[in-house]
């Protein structure tokens, strides 16, 4: 009888997984169409469901965004992980133009991870750009708290630099080339990257 109910159990764990995703994949559209600052009740207007089912699976507006943020950095992730870069100095390319590259293809919906909650709470983990810190730390490999310090002001460099530029987003691949060659001039070479 125990293995019935584990898998049962299981069965409904998986339901609710892909219901979330389909959840989040309808999230974004609504978002990407209507703009970042709507309130719970527009988007589960929008998406067709109701706000008690949001709330559900998302438990507020900040667990909502949390959500849309970890779904940005697989996206990421995953296109750092696809990407074949020969040195320190091409993974910080790589990952900027993977950012850019969200923010160009629709601005609402970086926005809306963007105001994540705990963003930089150096004694929280996850977060959009805690966890983009984090990547990027690891990337480089930047250890130490200097190395932290350094991704977590870079990425805010970053940030401050693609707001401004979605103001006119054009030509979104120069302007990550030029931001990833800004950043990688300012590494101290005491933080031990190789190039």
């Amino acid at each position: 009888m125990k293995s019935l109910t584990d898998g049962r159990s299981t069965r409904w764990q998986q339901h609710r997984d892909l219901r979330r995703r389909e959840l989040l994949r309808a999230v974004r559209h609504v978002v990407d169409e209507h703009g970042d600052e709507l309130s719970m009740e527009q988007i589960s207007e929008y998406s067709g469901t109701t706000k008690s089912v949001l709330y559900r699976y998302f438990t507020d507006r900040a667990g909502l965004q949390a959500a849309m943020g970890e779904w940005a950095m697989d996206v990421i992730s995953k296109s750092l992980d696809d990407a074949t870069a020969a040195s320190a100095q091409d993974a910080l390319a790589e990952m900027i133009h993977a950012f850019v590259a969200l923010a160009a293809e629709s601005p609402n919906i970086y926005r809306f991870c963007d105001t994540a909650v705990n963003r930089f709470a150096p004694t929280e983990t996850g977060g959009f750009f805690n966890s983009i810190a984090g990547l990027l730390a690891e990337r480089l490999g930047l250890g130490g708290s200097q190395g932290q310090l350094w991704a977590a002001g870079a990425i805010g460099f970053v940030r401050a630099a693609t707001e401004n530029w979605l103001t006119d987003p054009s030509r979104p691949d120069e302007f990550a080339t030029a931001i990833s060659q800004w950043l990688w001039a300012s590494l101290p070479a005491k933080l031990g990257v190789d190039e």
